[in-house]
């Protein structure tokens, strides 16, 4: 286990996973003036031009492993996508930083209901996000430019876009002949110096950490500065194990936490705990916290903890070119975009739709396992030896929440003896319609800019949401608005398990978002209970001198 400093027996705010929530968690809190002390279960990378390697298999270092999940249904193959490690799916994401639309939070009003899903309205507008949206794209130093998609008087990114690369060049003849509308990504990664560190030097190993900063990276930009203020301790290698409440439930206590290292446990209290594990770890440690106020799990009064889990579906395509487009190099998505088919399922037979992104850079492992699957041997040496000769793109098709789609505990334990988390998760005929037709864009696209033998993936699950959705009921929402665990006071969640819908656009700008928003909130709620407090104390303090006095003169 790691200390960054001795740790203190009571906090103002327990942080639990330091990811891309918790440090914006971490950032405004500590702004503040709070005291925060942050628990995470994986390692701290201190030096990052040291720490991390240009090499694909680099990315497994930072990733949270989900093999570990009982699975029952065909959607989830615990696809490497979450992070683990203080900086969280930061140090290991590919930088698209897209804003939802305003659809997308009045989901209802703008699509019907497909049969099976619990899809429903988030209980805020894009409104409401969108001074934390530009809170957010200063942060992560975002480079793009403005776009056909964007809301009407929309802040421009703080960095200007990349340059088209050579295989970008070649999708817009494609996107063109579609008539799919295009633009630079939106990618949070520096075009030009920005917030003291270097643009992006297209090595195009991003997954596997940026060794020089240029990509937006949690620990690097807000938890290092925070630490540096003196407000904010860090436990990393370590695992909280349970939660404590109050004998009426409706207050957090304290918690525990282990050092994964020695074994030692720990046990601290906070006025608040924010619990910004991935979607499957926040269920888990609420449901493995069961106690006599809440017999089914902490915050489950309702049975919603832990529902209405979703993913996007992804798939990733290749075509061959005749031309050397330096494939291998470059920033790894979205460097050309048409978000064009988010709202392409309007037109078609289901709800919802899909993103067309470009791949560049390392992807050799990728390209091999996904889109290559099935060719073995000299066919795959011959193909892969095109590599640099090749189109690639990625997708993310919107999947839908439905309510048998949860997480719940399973029957395998961890070291520490408690239940593993079990997955239970099957695709709805919707997801399906829009994954098919995802697959023929990107196919159509590809051949239109030129390419032949083109090759598009199988679906793979990505970017884990829901399962503590944000809601106004407490018998369909896990949370309030606020991410706020209904019926306790001081829980609060951060993090795509709150989401409501998916939209199909990359979520980590909207985790960071709503973060920020959240935490403003508990700096605001502490605030007001401390003077509360403080008031109290006065009030007493003169009632007992009042009664002293009285004693007085009676005597």
């Amino acid at each position: 286990m790691g200390f960054t400093s001795k740790i203190q027996s009571h906090y103002d705010v327990v942080v639990v996973g330091a990811g891309a929530a918790g440090a914006a968690y971490i950032q405004r809190l500590t702004e503040s003036g709070l005291r925060v002390l942050a628990i995470e279960k994986g390692p701290f990378f201190k030096n990052h031009r040291d720490d991390f390697i240009e090499n694909e298999l680099g990315i497994f270092n930072h990733l949270w492993d989900s093999s570990s999940y009982e699975v029952e249904g065909d959607a989830f193959r615990a696809t490497p996508n979450l992070g683990r490690a203080v900086g969280g799916g930061t140090l290991a994401w590919t930088a698209v930083a897209l804003r939802f639309f305003e659809r997308d939070f009045h989901f209802k009003k703008h699509w019907k209901v497909p049969a099976q899903s619990s899809v429903t309205n988030w209980p805020i507008s894009l409104k409401d996000l969108d001074l934390y949206y530009q809170q957010a794209e200063l942060h992560m130093g975002v480079s793009g430019t403005a776009t056909v998609w964007d809301q009407p008087n929309a802040a421009l990114p703080p960095n200007p876009a990349l340059d088209f690369y050579p295989g970008s060049n070649q999708l817009k003849t494609g996107f063109d002949k579609l008539g799919y509308r295009w633009a630079p990504g939106r990618i949070a990664t520096n075009s030009r110096p920005y917030n003291n560190a270097s643009e992006c030097l297209h090595c195009g190993f991003c997954r596997s950490g940026c060794r020089v900063d240029a990509k937006y990276q949690a620990d690097k930009v807000l938890i290092e500065p925070a630490l540096a203020s003196g407000f904010l301790d860090l436990a990393y290698e370590c695992t909280v194990v349970e939660l404590l409440t109050s004998g009426d439930g409706k207050q957090i206590t304290a918690l525990r936490f282990v050092d994964d290292q020695s074994g030692e446990e720990l046990k601290v209290s906070a006025e608040h705990v924010v619990l910004c594990n991935n979607p499957f770890e926040t269920t888990r440690l609420l449901l493995n916290s069961a106690n006599d106020a809440h017999p089914n799990g902490i915050g489950n009064k309702f049975d919603q903890v832990g529902r209405h889990f979703f993913c996007h579906l992804g798939v990733v395509g290749l075509g061959f070119t005749e031309q050397d487009l330096r494939a291998s190099t470059g920033h790894n998505m979205g460097n050309i975009m048409s978000l064009d088919p988010c709202n392409q399922g309007r037109d078609k037979n289901y709800v919802g739709g899909f993103t067309l992104l470009s791949l560049n850079g390392a992807g050799a492992g990728v390209a091999a396992i996904d889109p290559l699957e099935h060719f073995q041997g000299p066919e795959l040496q011959e193909k892969m030896s095109r590599f640099n000769r090749a189109l690639f793109m990625v997708s993310f098709i919107e999947g839908l929440p439905a309510e048998h789609n949860r997480i719940r505990l399973g029957q395998s334990l961890d070291s520490y003896g408690l239940p593993q988390a079990k997955v239970e998760y099957d695709y709805l005929e919707n997801d399906l319609l829009a994954l098919a037709d995802a697959r023929q864009a990107m196919a159509d696209v590809m051949t239109e800019a030129g390419a032949g033998d083109v090759h598009v993936s199988r679906e793979f699950e990505a970017h884990p949401m829901g399962g503590m959705r944000m809601g106004n009921s407490p018998s369909q929402s896990a949370t309030d608005k606020w991410g706020r665990v209904h019926g306790l006071n001081n829980l609060w969640v951060g993090g795509a398990s709150l989401f409501v819908s998916g939209s199909s656009v990359n979520p980590t700008l909207t985790i960071h978002a709503l973060a920020l928003r959240s935490a403003e909130k508990l700096a605001k709620t502490f605030a007001q209970q401390k003077k509360q407090k403080q008031q109290q104390k006065k009030d007493q303090k003169k009632n007992k001198q009042s009664s002293l006095n009285s004693e007085r003169a009676y005597a």
